[in-house]
């Protein structure tokens, strides 16, 4: 037992609320398989929410010019897309040790008598897995989680086969979500700190996941990936409402901070991208102010990516970077990108159009708290079937992700929004991929080692 609650408190890094919500679970401390499901799936929530909320997001959102590198590392290596196999070896560490090695443990401890959690953990899973293979290419997974039987050089599966494990998974989840509460010997509640166990909302957010991983498919496969998009849309039940959508949860106070505002706080190396900042003033977009903090002058800047040294530029704002702000994983409006895009690639333009302007808008009023104003509407959100465009649907997706990985994974496999990589880099080009981690070129014979930051992952043809 001891063990358990150590691994917990190692994964709940972010939060301080631990304590507090292991009284609020009630759970018996006599019961360890009831202590085991409502630890793991706490801590592996935490931990995936430090993996899509922190370093790597703002590392990819440098890239994609959200935000810009104005001191230490983020200046010097980051914004120079000066990147060796040291530089992530604590991501990968904690993708694996910190975090999915725990999600399979409990998806194995949920065994067939708790399906709901087996459904969360597998929806977990198929997060990190995509996070992992999106940003490293081929990944160690049917072989990964075998230490403890002496296996701890595992193989690497292919790109390809994930995405095809990541679907699997996904659907094997659904099938847990379709069970009854009888079916479940235990059942989440409020160690879920997502969904307080509502599985009709993880079911929704399985569904937009599939539509994901089947949309990244869009150089490979460009009409049957958006066919199963949308036929995995069609089944997702979406409704525009907030509270459906997956978000990072932050309590705001001790380490349960907003990893943005907790790293602006402690290192502040970062300040907004001038690409993302002048594109919003040029639009008149009503989510600026959220999005981006007041600049030393009293209005809104971002720094150059040749001129990422200009700290009087505008922090992140108190939208994504205050110490309680919600941050998006799995969201309405990123489904009706999807939507959209699909639709355009099949020719369905009025379909895509529509779909379009019903992301946007429901972008800017979740943001906001507001409906879109009616000028920034009309001229940025009522597309037609003969103006709808990809480098629409993309760039005005790149706005809506902000803080999120997507938009990377976007320009990689769209080549928009036409961004212009830092002529001062290391190479003038803006990487493709991670590189692999030291640890594993030294360790372990059986990876599949990558160094070259401008080799494509396998979707990215």
């Amino acid at each position: 037992m001891k063990k358990i609650i150590s691994t917990f408190i190692i994964l709940c890094v972010l939060s301080s609320s631990c304590e507090k919500k292991l009284d609020e679970y009630a759970i018996n401390p006599n019961d360890p398989e009831t202590v085991n499901l409502s630890l793991l799936l706490g801590g592996a929530e935490v931990a995936t929410f430090a993996n899509y909320t922190g370093d790597l997001a703002r590392v990819t959102n440098l890239f994609t010019q959200h935000i810009a590198g104005v001191d230490a590392q983020y200046q010097e290596e980051i914004a120079r897309y000066d990147l060796n196999d040291q530089t992530f070896v604590n991501h990968w560490r904690n993708m694996y040790n910190g975090t999915m090695v725990n999600i399979d443990r409990l998806i194995k401890d949920s065994g067939t008598e708790n399906p709901h959690y087996s459904g969360i953990g597998k929806v977990l899973m198929a997060m990190n897995l995509g996070l992992t293979t999106d940003l490293w290419g081929d990944v160690p997974y049917s072989d990964a989680f075998k230490g403890l039987e002496g296996n701890i050089t595992p193989n690497y599966d292919t790109q390809e086969s994930i995405i095809t494990s990541i679907q699997q998974l996904l659907d094997a989840a659904i099938t847990d979500f379709d069970q009854p509460v009888t079916a479940n010997t235990f059942i989440p509640a409020t160690d879920d700190i997502i969904f307080n166990g509502d599985v009709a909302r993880w079911k929704t957010a399985a569904y937009i996941l599939k539509a994901r991983y089947s949309n990244r498919l869009s150089q490979i496969d460009p009409t049957g990936s958006a066919t199963q998009a949308l036929q995995a849309l069609s089944s997702a039940g979406l409704a525009n409402d907030p509270d459906a959508d997956m978000m990072a949860l932050f309590f705001g106070t001790g380490t349960s901070l907003n990893q943005w505002s907790a790293f602006m706080s402690e290192r502040g190396y970062i300040r907004m991208g001038k690409y993302f900042v002048d594109k919003m003033i040029a639009s008149n977009d009503p989510r600026l102010p959220f999005f981006a903090a007041s600049d030393e002058a009293g209005g809104y800047s971002g720094a150059g990516v040749s001129d990422q040294s200009n700290v009087e530029t505008s922090p992140p704002g108190p939208g994504v970077a205050s110490n309680d702000s919600a941050l998006p994983l799995v969201t309405y409006p990123e489904a009706k990108f999807i939507e959209a895009e699909a639709n355009l690639r099949l020719g369905n333009a009025s379909a895509a159009a529509t779909a379009f302007n019903e992301a946007v808008t429901a972008s800017v009023s979740r943001v906001t708290g507001a409906a879109a104003p009616a000028a920034f509407t009309a001229a940025v959100a009522s597309e037609t079937a003969g103006t709808i465009t990809l480098e629409k649907i993309i760039s005005q997706k790149h706005v809506a992700l902000f803080t999120q990985i997507e938009p990377y994974n976007d320009f990689r496999r769209t080549g928009l929004p036409a961004l212009t990589p830092n002529p001062n880099g290391v190479t003038p080009q803006i990487p493709l991929r991670l590189p692999s981690s030291a640890e594993e070129r030294l360790y372990n014979p059986n990876a599949t080692v990558v160094t070259d930051i401008y080799t494509p992952v396998w979707w990215d043809k």
